[in-house]
């Protein structure tokens, strides 16, 4: 076939022309080198326009190249062929296969094996034709049988390729199914991948915030410590501040005890005078006892105060008591003091019995005098007595058990 050298414009606009019906990027560089060698654009067609992989388009253009008879292209092109069928064909074409002939082996959808096999026999069978057309009539006869015992033989392979090809088939079919099974499986396995996947996430979710548990728990339990400090901190300051007031108060007791022990003392003077006028009056001799247990008193015990103790009464008044410094009654003059302070009428009561022989100085029988006026009961009243507390300690009492009633 004569070529001719076509033009780079022509060239360009059959390129662009085969990129538009979709031909690939490497396959249109093979199609511009077969053109730019003057090949017509209808035979390159035949492999750019068909949507070849590279591998048959190559295989075409070199047959191309080689042989450009249009027949052998055009059935090239429209069997369906493998790169090495369709070199075998070319090959055969060459030995002087026909193109009919060829055709009719390419449609049988022969392997390249069988294929090759087939026009093994077809060529030999042209060429012992070719050799008995210039022999005698019975050599020729000859060459007809042989013909006709190659042409059975050739039927007898085609049948048996059928049977493979059949076989082959039924084959490719169990293939497939394998094949659709096997990715089936597969993405059974993918599946279980992603749910493993979902798994180790949701693993990795709990033992992140068991994690987190772990150091809020630490945290508060930090907290707590530094709480339990803090309490205790603020529980010393307390002690502390509480400490200070009562030794605050002590002092301004202490500084106030001077003048209400005065006073006390005067208050106390002027009613033992007025009691004193008033037994006068009545009896002189009670009057004289009186003013003898008043002396033994004042001789005995009074030898200076020393504090003053506060209580408070049934109705909520506040008594001051002065505690003196004095030496222990004989229980016979403790009586008497009792009978003095309680009345004469209750000197048989428990109570008297209870403050016989107790030692009580006058500041103590004061406290327990006040006790019974506050309203405690006889029992409290006589823990009172054996508690063996200071006057100042028994006003203390007193004010906490009529505090405790209060509050009850």
């Amino acid at each position: 076939m004569e070529t001719r050298r076509p033009e780079n414009a022509q060239v360009a606009s059959v390129i662009v022309e085969f990129k538009d019906r979709g031909c690939r990027d490497d396959v249109l560089k093979l199609a511009k080198e077969d053109l730019e060698l003057g090949y017509p654009k209808e035979l390159v067609a035949l492999y750019a326009e068909s949507g070849w992989q590279m591998d048959r388009s190559r295989k075409f253009s070199s047959i191309m190249r080689a042989n450009s008879d249009g027949d052998l292209l055009q059935l090239l092109a429209e069997g369906g062929l493998n790169p090495y069928q369709m070199q075998l064909l070319a090959n055969y074409y060459e030995k002087g296969v026909s193109v009919a002939q060829l055709k009719d082996v390419g449609a049988k959808n022969l392997t390249a094996y069988d294929m090759e096999q087939a026009l093994k026999l077809v060529c030999q069978a042209n060429r012992e034709t070719d050799a008995a057309q210039g022999r005698e009539s019975p050599v020729t006869e000859i060459s007809q049988g042989k013909i006709a015992a190659m042409t059975e033989a050739l039927r007898q392979r085609e049948k048996e390729l059928e049977e493979q090809q059949e076989t082959n088939n039924r084959q490719a079919s169990e293939n497939a199914k394998l094949r659709i099974k096997a990715e089936s499986l597969e993405k059974q396995v993918k599946e279980l991948e992603q749910e493993r996947t979902g798994y180790d996430s949701e693993k990795r979710s709990i033992l992140e915030e068991r994690d987190r548990l772990y150091q809020q728990s630490q945290t508060l339990m930090k907290e707590k410590g530094q709480l339990i400090a803090d309490l205790e901190e603020v529980q010393k300051e307390k002690d502390g501040m509480e400490q200070r007031l009562k030794e605050m108060e002590n002092k301004a007791l202490e500084k106030t005890a001077g003048p209400q022990r005065a006073a006390a003392q005067q208050a106390a003077g002027e009613q033992q005078a007025a009691g004193q006028q008033e037994a006068s009056g009545v009896k002189k001799a009670a009057a004289n006892r009186q003013g003898a247990e008043s002396q033994d008193i004042n001789s005995e015990n009074f030898t200076g105060h020393d504090i003053l103790a506060a209580i408070r009464g049934r109705n909520g008044e506040r008594h001051f008591v002065p505690v003196e410094r004095m030496a222990r009654r004989k229980p016979d003059g403790l009586k008497a003091f009792a009978e003095k302070i309680f009345g004469r009428g209750r000197q048989d009561s428990g109570l008297i019995r209870q403050l016989t022989g107790k030692g009580l100085n006058p500041a103590q029988m004061e406290q327990v005098r006040m006790a019974v006026q506050a309203g405690l009961t006889e029992q409290e009243v006589n823990d009172l007595i054996d508690s063996g507390f200071s006057a100042e300690e028994m006003a203390q009492a007193v004010e906490i058990v009529v505090a405790e009633k209060a509050y009850q």
